[in-house]
Order: C-alpha cells, then structure tokens, then sequence
C-alpha cells in the first residue's frame, strides 16, 4: 500500500461508540509492544466544532497529543469519502444505523484499496454491500470487515479457537463432520444506536427474511466447493449439561460464523452451526422474550416504531458505573464423532467497553500485523481476515479465548 496520511481514521468519533473507541485508541497506539512506530490516526465527522471539542478532551486527558487530525465530511459527500479513504489505510466507522448511513463509506474505501471495519448487526446491509463490493475490494487489495464489535468477533473467532482446539484432538478436519453450538449470556445495558439499529433490523424483517430460501439452508446447506455448511435444526429448552435454559438467537452472529466456515476447508466437510441465547432462570427467559416479541410487533407499524425509536436519544448509552457492571461470556461446544471440545469468550461489558476493544484491536491488527496478515481481500469475516492475530492481541487486552475441556 502506498503511503497515506493516516493509519487509522476514525469516522463517527464524536458519537457514544466513537468516543469509546477513540479513547481506546488514543491509549493504545502511541505505545504499543510491538511496533516503536508513532501511528497517524485521524478523526472524522460532520460537525467542526465536535470534532475540535473531542480533540480537546483527549488532549486535556494526556490521552493524545495535537497531532490527532481532524477530518470533516459528512456521509452523504461521496466526493469527500473518497478523499477520505484515499488519505486512510485503515477506517473504522460508528456511524449507524448503517443501512441508512453505511454504502457511501464501503464504496470509497472499496474503490481506493482502503481496509474497512464497522460494528454492523444488519443483515441486510452485510447481504447487500457482499454483492456489490466484494469483487471490487477484491481487486483493489482492501479487506471490508463488518461485525467487528460483540457482534461478531467473541463468536466468530470463539469459534475459530474452538476448532482448532478440536483439531488438534481429531487431526486434520477436512474430512470430518463438524457441529457448534454456541451459548450467549450477557448482562448490561445497551446505547441509542444500538437501540436505533436492533428497531430497524426488526423493521424490516420481511425485506429480509425469504422463507424458501431459509428453508432450504435449513434442509440442505450451501455447498462450497464440495463442503456443505449448514444452521442447526433450531431447539428450545433446559440443557442439562449447561444448566441453563436455552433458545435459538436470530443475530447476525451465526451468518458471520457460516461465512467463515465457507471461507476455511479446517471447519470440516461439514459444518453446523447452531446459535443461542442462554439463560439460567425461566422466569428471566419469559421476560425476555416478551419483551422482545414485544418490540418486534411495534417496530412493523411506523407509528409505534417512532414510538420505540423516542425511548432512547441519539447519544445517550450507559453510565461508566452500568458498563464497570456488565459482563459476556460465550460458550462453544464443538465435536466431531467422538470427539469434543468446550471452550469460552470471556469479557467486561459488550456492548461498549469491550466492543470499542475489539474494533480498536483489530485496527490495530490491520496496521501493526500486516505484513503478517494472509493475502486475502474483499467482503472478510473477521476470523478469515485477521483469526489467530487478533486473537493473540484481545487475549492480551484481556478478553479470555479458553479451553475447558477436549477429550
């Protein structure tokens, strides 16, 4: 890649995330253990006086010097995106929902070879930007990486750690069959935009949902390349070994974790994938899921979707004290004929102190391991774009890859 003004540029810095990430960042990058390299990093959004403000607080914090850049551009200036992307290696947007906000963004960094990361949970928008971007990133030698926050890296490469701790019981894979579970518990609040996005996601659930063709991933799989890759047959109820009652989570985690698997012939010739919630306490689950099936049934009208959209505030999230609070653990459980693993993502709040680590580090991944990264390009997960790297970087930041059992 030839030289750029920035490593890092950070768009939609001034929002909750962003502010979250930024710090992060500015914590990190300008003493790191491997790299002695001074990185340039860049903020960016629509508002001068923001932008300005926020450079102010981190300087005033000693979290960074002036040397942070400033950037204006709004998402709808696809000339200054492209700017932008031409001036970036590496460009991180918060800027959601990114269904709304997001393509301008991908297409510039798509056409001018930049790598891309985001913390999207949006199907339709990860669907849609795969078909028109991926060629494109291909051949400009950029890596686009959706789902860089809770959702989806402690799943996806949860996974990943999972198999390769299953090979090495087995051997090699390629031949075998190969089915994972995964197991969400989280306890903490979430912010305006996620509140924003999860709305809209609902919303348009029949844009989005093609029964036939779920139906027939369901029975049959997709191939690849003589391997088959399928979802677990849904089921719902206590699970004796986990103690814990479980129910099928219809997240963007368990697309991301497909797509990896059609990306690695080490998932096996086959791979099933199965993705739940799991929760201890019935009466806890109920509510829960009232609660969603709730939300679910007014975000199809767009009255009472306004409605919900109102609770929260663009801005708003949780207080230091509720994330300090909140917690995740994510358990795998992979096998193949006889044999098997269990292995847990361990973390501090998802939604924010950790996501803003995970898309940070990954960042970091891009710029700081690059010459170590394999020489793939376009629409990536972020296990086929940086697995063991970045696992290796969030163990050290503190997010706990573990195996528990293999036998």
């Amino acid at each position: 890649m030839t030289a750029r003004s920035y490593d890092i540029t950070l768009l939609g810095a001034t929002g909750y995330t962003g502010r979250l990430v930024l710090t992060y960042l500015c914590e990190h990058l300008f003493e790191n253990s491997r790299s002695k390299k001074k990185l340039k990093v860049a903020i960016a959004g629509r508002n001068l006086n923001k932008l300005e403000g926020l450079k102010q607080d981190m300087v005033s914090a000693d979290r960074v010097n002036e040397a942070l850049a400033i950037e204006v551009v709004d998402v709808d200036d696809v000339v200054g995106l492209m700017s932008l992307a031409e001036k970036s290696q590496v460009l991180i947007s918060t800027v959601g929902p990114y269904l709304k906000y997001g393509e301008n963004v991908i297409k510039a960094c798509a056409e001018k070879g930049t790598d891309y990361l985001d913390l999207t949970g949006e199907f339709e928008f990860v669907d849609q930007m795969y078909t028109k971007y991926d060629m494109v990133a291909r051949a400009t030698r950029s890596r686009l990486i959706h789902c860089c926050g809770f959702d989806s890296i402690p799943h996806d490469l949860g996974v990943l750690f999972a198999v390769q701790q299953l090979s090495e019981q087995v051997g090699s894979l390629v031949r075998s069959d190969v089915q994972v579970n995964g197991y969400v518990q989280v306890g903490g609040r979430i912010s305006a935009g996620t509140w924003h996005s999860a709305v809209n996601v609902m919303s348009r659930f029949r844009n989005t949902l093609d029964l036939k063709q779920v139906w027939r991933v369901l029975t049959r799989g997709k191939e690849v390349d003589g391997r088959f890759i399928r979802v677990a047959k849904p089921r719902f109820g206590f699970d004796r070994k986990l103690k814990s009652w479980v129910v099928p989570l219809p997240t963007i985690d368990s697309q991301v974790v497909r797509r990896s698997a059609e990306l690695f012939e080490q998932y096996g010739r086959t791979f099933t994938y199965g993705h739940y919630l799991r929760v201890k306490r019935l009466p806890k689950l109920l509510i829960t899921l009232g609660g969603a099936s709730a939300a679910f049934g007014l975000s199809q009208l767009s009255w009472t979707r306004e409605k919900l959209l109102s609770l929260m505030n663009s801005g708003e999230g949780p207080s230091s004290g509720d994330r300090e609070r909140a917690w995740f653990k994510v358990t795998i459980e992979a096998k193949s004929g006889a044999h098997q693993v269990t292995a847990t993502v361990r973390g501090g709040d998802p939604g924010y102190t950790e996501t803003a680590k995970m898309i940070s580090e990954a960042a970091m991944t891009l710029i700081l391991e690059r010459d170590h990264l394999e020489p793939v390009y376009g629409v990536l997960t972020p296990a086929a774009a940086m697995g063991d790297l970045l696992i290796e970087r969030l163990s050290e930041a503190g997010i706990q890859f573990t195996l528990l059992e293999g036998r």
